[in-house]
């Protein structure tokens, strides 16, 4: 089965050509082209900006990918008479995907397209599925729409193939943050999620308080490295942020709170302090503790109510050390738990992950009946 897969539901232009066989998951070639140029003057992700660029990106993408696994020669593809009233409202891309037919023909068998249906933002998915109706409608073959957060617990498939089930999956990104238990890789069932900012959201927006710039994840993890040799005897040794909902009887999440009272602490500070660069390490110290201490509590007491024999993380905040740390203690006291981080690769947003949780789509449906949904909560 080979399937080509696009991401487009944030910031991050994703095409991947994948081949599923008897040996397991392998990637032909990909092509990930990062905004994180363009939106750190926002200090966030600008929905119609991500949107003008996905419209850029996409057609030289889909080219590098199809070049890279030798799929492609000069020649020209029949455009289907359906290609106008799909890319109706995408210029740009109607107007590229012309010329691209024109230029060059697909010499090898693609059985599928798979493409991000939601959630994320509604410009973005627009962009991603109205490209992949394009694609699928001239090439003659199925379109899969795909959950983008059942994708990201899917992304360890390229590793492991196998695991044990009751699962409990946390995925924690720039836009979500949910618990998930699944008893099979076809049955997942909602345990929680936030109510409010997700996990990365909070990283970035406390990031731009202590003028950390954008992506915050990293930034705030790079300066709580250096904890340890700027915080001894210092007087923000004792600083203390709260874990918000760390101890609620469900498994929602809610890191609002936690933004709101860096932002408080800051304020209330001199302008020498808030500039302070010990001040600041200690700040985003904690800030990566209050967020690694309340994911792992609510993963660890998900695993242990519902007998879980698998942990799957996704999402780029998993990518973090310091939660990675944390989650990988959990086995101490759950022995039985196997963990299992996404590669290092796909724990941010990615094509691949797309064409492996449809390895595991069954249901393919028409193209006509894909709409996108910033809100999708069907995996």
């Amino acid at each position: 089965m080979i399937i080509l897969a696009i991401e487009t539901s944030c910031d991050d232009t994703g095409i991947a050509l994948v081949k599923k066989d008897k040996k397991g998951i392998t990637v032909l070639s990909r092509v990930l082209s990062s905004q994180d140029e363009i939106h750190k003057k926002w200090g966030g992700v600008y929905p119609f900006e991500a949107k003008r660029e996905h419209q850029k990106n996409l057609l030289p993408s889909l080219e590098k990918v199809l070049e890279k696994a030798d799929f492609l020669k000069p020649g020209s593809t029949p455009a289907p008479e359906e290609l106008s009233r799909i890319l109706l409202r995408e210029e740009i891309l109607l107007k590229e995907f012309s010329s691209f037919l024109g230029k060059n023909k697909i010499t090898k068998k693609i059985d599928s397209v798979a493409v991000t249906a939601g959630p994320g933002l509604e410009p973005c998915l627009y962009v991603g599925v109205n490209f992949a109706k394009a694609l699928a409608t001239t090439l003659n073959i199925p379109l899969i729409p795909i959950n983008h957060i059942k994708a990201h617990i899917l992304s360890f498939l390229f590793e492991k193939e196998d695991i044990l089930f009751p699962a409990v999956a946390l995925v924690a990104s720039g836009g979500h943050t949910e618990l998930v238990l699944m008893k099979s890789l076809h049955s997942y069932k909602l345990l929680g999620k936030t109510r409010d900012d997700a996990a990365g959201e909070c990283f970035d927006k406390t990031a731009r308080v202590l003028g950390l710039g954008y992506p915050g994840g990293p930034a705030i993890a790079k300066q709580a490295l250096q904890w340890k040799s700027k915080i001894t005897n210092s007087k923000f040794q004792t600083l203390k942020l709260p874990r918000p909902m760390m101890y609620s009887k469900d498994y929602d999440f809610s890191f609002s709170g936690l933004k709101t009272a860096v932002l408080y602490d800051f304020l209330s500070r001199k302008k020498k302090t808030q500039k302070d660069k010990t001040y600041i390490v200690a700040m985003a110290k904690e800030i990566e503790e209050a967020v690694t201490d309340v994911l792992t509590s609510k993963l660890k007491r998900a695993l242990r109510e519902h007998n879980a024999k698998t942990a799957i993380l996704g999402g780029g905040v998993t990518a973090n050390k310091t939660l990675q740390k944390k989650v990988n203690e959990i086995t101490s006291s759950l022995p039985e738990v196997e963990i299992i981080f996404p590669p290092p690769s796909m724990s941010t947003d990615n094509a691949e992950m797309i064409a492996a949780a449809a390895t595991v789509e069954k249901k393919r449906k028409n193209y006509a009946t894909i709409k996108p949904n910033a809100n999708l909560t069907v995996y």
